[in-house]
């Protein structure tokens, strides 16, 4: 950035223009670069319409110089201007920090990043990643920066501080959540005393910069986003980040409180179809951005007419709509308009610097926000507290009338009638002692959680007693997580080391039922060998009976004959012979 900061801090509508250097897909490999913006100084710039017919950057940038008048060169002022040379540093120090300083103040400030898609509008809102020690951080994190270090370095213990955020979303005309998943369709109030809120919008208690930039990441891998031909990362919804920041300082008069809400904007870019080649998805989120951003032009036409128009039509969209108390109304904002210097996106550069120079018209009336009403949490926070202290001042350790339990008991032995009365008052004296211990804890309880979300001035959120109480919280949970999963290892291994006995006995009877199948297959192979034996002995005894008979067949029958043979001869054979023949 040339020069230094210009313009008054009360001004309550800023605008500022940051030239972005060009892009690989934007330079000529053979013909080199032609910026068409000019930055005189760090209030004015001019942009360049090059009316010739060359047909590279190199030419346009020859003939433009030997022929002024082929230009036609449109110069605006803003109250800052960025070249291609600025630093996140620089932008933050002069179009960033005033507004966080403003919020620590009590008043309500918004910052905007507007233009062409691809023109580094989140970038310059976020940089590329949240650490406190990337020179490329963006204005989110330099903004949490400087508000816990102004916490850090109050100087006062009478100050408390209580930080909430909340992130949300415009996709396609509906608002969600990026913090609650299942926070979507969410509708846009207005109250007289809050002003236009998002009704059901969570909001997150933090204590350091680190919290924030956790709920950030977590709303990123939410946001819409896809690639397009300008853009490897282009933004799909609009997404509004929200910090809020309360501090009550202690007097004698009472307790004084203020709030600062701090909107920090990072719009979807407008975009030609021609250009980013948008089609199916892309093509309808294409119309309900530009159909959004168009709504915006239409507010700042009617706020910024010479007829001073009744009726401004916030209510045409609900970017509008969530911006109503930005735009014309009780805040301090500041709107980044991000160009690119390439000869192709002249028109889309040309239609930003206009849309932002007719924004500079704009009338806030900024107020601090000093609370009235009641309506601060931290003033909720410290009206309970004191409450809640008073109930436990009031309580006093109860200790049981041991004198009336002797009493009770001896009434007891004494009168046997009388035993079940003095059990029931034993037991309603040690309930009402068990209720008013109980009533404590939950009273002690109920303070050490709301301390836990107060921070003290003039301490480093590190050291104060919030802190501790929360890390050893978190410790102790980290503790007892670690002895539960402990258990259930030791739990494991015992299960496992069963299983391998239940698994070693198995082993032992299959060992043994596989020694007795053997020993009784060779039983029954020896009983087999054993029976085929006998039956070959069996088949040679019926043999041998077989050629007996036979034997005896053939005895009897030569018997027969020769008995006939002797009778036909007249031989008388005596019975001995016959005998014997026989």
């Amino acid at each position: 950035m040339n020069g230094s900061f210009t313009g008054s801090y009360s001004e309550n509508f800023k605008v500022a223009v940051r030239v972005r250097p060009p892009v690989d897909r934007e330079i000529d490999p053979d013909h080199g670069f032609f910026s068409v913006v000019r930055v005189q100084d760090s209030s004015s710039m001019t942009i360049i319409e090059y009316m010739g017919i060359a047909d590279n950057d190199y030419e346009r940038e020859l003939s433009l110089r030997e022929n002024p008048s082929l230009g036609n060169y449109h110069t605006f002022t803003f109250d800052n201007v960025y070249d291609q040379n600025s630093t996140q540093e620089e932008v933050y120090e002069y179009s960033g920090k005033p507004a966080v300083q403003s919020v620590l103040e009590g008043y309500n400030a918004t910052l905007i990043a507007y233009g062409q898609t691809g023109t580094g509008k989140t970038y310059t809102m976020e940089g590329f990643k949240f650490d406190l020690t990337d020179p490329q951080r963006g204005m989110i994190p330099r903004a949490v920066e400087d508000i816990f270090n102004y916490i850090e370095s109050s100087d006062s213990s009478d100050l408390k501080f209580m930080v909430r955020v909340s992130y949300v979303q415009i996709y396609n005309e509906i608002i969600s959540d990026l913090l609650k998943i299942d926070r979507t369709s969410l509708q846009i109030r207005e109250e007289k005393k809050r002003g236009v809120f998002v009704e059901g919008l969570s909001e997150w208690a933090v204590r350091g910069h680190n919290e924030i930039f956790a709920l950030m990441d977590r709303g990123h891998t939410l946001r819409a986003t896809a690639s397009t031909k300008m853009n490897d990362l282009s933004s799909r919804s609009h997404a509004v980040f929200i910090v809020i920041v309360e501090q009550m300082n202690t007097t004698d008069e009472g307790n004084e409180i203020r709030v600062g809400k701090l909107n920090i904007v990072d719009l979807a870019g407008s975009e030609r179809v021609r250009v980013t080649g948008a089609t199916g998805k892309r093509l309808e989120e294409s119309k309900k951005i530009n159909q959004s951003l168009s709504a915006l032009g239409n507010v700042i036409a009617a706020l910024t007419d010479a007829k001073a128009r009744t009726h401004i039509p916030y209510r045409d969209s609900k970017l509008t709509r969530l911006l109503e108390d930005s735009l014309g109304g009780n805040c301090k904002t500041t709107m980044l308009a991000m160009i690119s210097p390439a000869f192709d996106a002249f028109s889309e550069s040309l239609s930003t610097l206009k849309f932002a120079n007719r924004a500079k018209n704009i009338k806030n009336v900024a107020r601090i926000n000093e609370d009235v009403d009641h309506k601060a949490l931290l003033r909720k926070y410290e009206v309970e507290l004191k409450h809640l202290r008073g109930i436990l001042e009031g309580k006093v350790d109860f200790a049981p009338d041991m004198q009336r339990v002797y009493e009770l008991e001896e009434e007891r032995r004494k009168a046997e009638a009388d035993k079940e009365a003095a059990i029931e008052a034993l037991e309603m004296r040690s309930r009402e002692y068990m209720s008013e211990k109980e009533e404590k804890r939950r009273l002690e309880e109920r303070i050490r959680m709301m301390n836990s979300q107060m921070l003290v001035g003039g301490k480093k959120v590190e050291e104060s007693p919030q802190f501790l109480i929360a890390l050893e919280e978190r410790q102790m949970a980290l503790k007892q997580e670690y002895e539960i999963k402990l258990q259930e290892l030791d739990r494991e291994r015992q299960q496992i080391e069963d299983d391998k006995a239940q698994i070693d006995r198995y082993k032992q009877l299959l060992l043994r039922q596989r020694d007795i199948m053997i020993a009784l297959t060779v039983r029954l192979n020896e009983r087999d060998e054993t029976i085929l034996l006998l039956q070959d002995e069996l088949e040679s005894l019926d043999k041998l009976n077989k050629q007996s008979e036979e034997a005896l067949k053939k005895q009897y029958l030569r018997n027969e004959q020769l008995e006939k043979l002797l009778q036909l001869s007249g031989i008388t054979v005596p019975k001995k012979e016959q005998l014997m023949f026989s």
